[in-house]
């Protein structure tokens, strides 16, 4: 402690007031701003992201986050590569944001994504921040041109499903998962059973609700708990008359970004013929 003192003492006689100019030094310290920031950025932008961008089975851009500095979200070491921007999220500790900004860094914070609208509003504002507006218009497009194919795909019965996770957890309305299911062509027995955001859904509702598939979205498919035992319960085999939980990946959800098109598109590729 005696060493990082005054080292942040240095800084704070050092440290730069960032202004509003394009920024060529940007630091991303948290897992949600890594994927804009990756999908976003001229490759010279990104002096750093966070190590969490490099695990795929929560990291939609893992690969592409391969060839980047890495940080631990330590000030010490954001200090040391001069950013004149840090992106972070309404999660990132407030003690290191205050330090940051205290310092005259410009940090600019993300708050987590529940909608389709929300998704397209932190792609233009991260575009925005990074001088490259052209860029988020052209990502919405995409996203907005894969979900319109999805609604036209759309059968005209919809069948029954629900996000069934360890310990029961599920989603309601108010999450991604609810508008992809209804975006892919599905009835969230979920929102209708009036769970609202994300919430535990007992077994034997479950089984009464009958539905005609389980999702689930393990954060890795190769961890075994008490938790996950309910999801094997034989009961469920009988009610989906033997269909397996179909897995849409961690990393589709924990940031709401374009990626909910290809959770989409799994989606309603789960549908019955």
């Amino acid at each position: 402690m005696r060493r990082v003192i005054p080292f942040i003492l240095f800084c704070l006689i050092a440290a730069p007031i960032s202004g509003l100019a394009q920024p060529s030094r940007v630091v991303s310290i948290n897992l949600c701003t890594d994927q804009l920031l990756l999908m976003l950025a001229d490759p010279e932008q990104i002096a750093s992201i966070s190590d969490l961008a490099l695990e795929p089975d929560s990291s939609y851009m893992a690969k592409e986050a391969a060839g980047y500095p890495v940080n631990h979200t330590r000030a010490e070491e954001l200090l040391i590569l001069n950013p004149d921007l840090i992106l972070a999220s309404n999660y990132t500790n407030p003690i290191l944001i205050r330090l940051l900004r205290k310092l005259g860094y410009r940090v600019e914070i993300f708050s987590a994504a529940s909608s389709i609208e929300h998704i397209r509003q932190r792609i233009r504002r991260m575009a925005a921040l990074l001088g490259n507006p052209d860029s988020g218009e052209k990502l919405i497009m995409v996203m907005d041109r894969r979900l319109n194919l999805a609604i036209k795909k759309q059968p005209a019965r919809q069948p029954k499903a629900i996000f069934y996770q360890p310990n029961g957890y599920t989603s309601g309305s108010d999450t991604l998962q609810d508008t992809a299911l209804t975006l892919a062509g599905w009835r969230n027995l979920a929102r209708e059973l009036g769970v609202r955001g994300y919430g535990a859904i007992d077994l034997e509702t479950l089984l009464l609700a009958e539905p005609d598939q389980l999702f689930s979205s393990a954060y890795t498919i190769d961890t075994h708990s008490l938790a996950q035992r309910r999801l094997t319960h034989p009961a469920l085999n009988l009610v989906t008359q033997g269909r397996d939980i179909i897995n849409i990946g961690y990393k589709y959800w924990i940031c709401g970004g374009p990626m909910i098109a290809e959770a989409v598109e799994r989606l309603q590729e789960s549908l019955p013929e």
